[in-house]
């Protein structure tokens, strides 16, 4: 995975991946969370400090991400 594209990009492909579609065929990630938020707060080591985590349903899934940038999918 390209650790170097966006939080919100490695998040819808990792998810494409498990389903076996192109990230395109998947519902657009901003219908569950802000990405722009997303990726400034959770995806930058430039970016602001934020403590804590986020969690939401996306695709059928649900989504956590830490404040490390990490990110889980079950």
């Amino acid at each position: 995975m390209d650790t170097q594209a966006p939080l919100s990009i490695q998040l819808v492909t990792e998810i494409s991946r498990r389903e076996g579609v192109e990230p395109f065929e998947l519902p657009p990630l901003e219908d569950c969370v802000d990405t722009e938020s997303l990726d400034k707060l959770f995806g930058r080591a430039d970016g602001p400090f934020v403590d804590g985590w986020v969690r939401f349903q996306y695709a059928g899934y649900e989504v956590t991400i830490s404040h490390t940038g990490e990110f889980e999918v079950a």
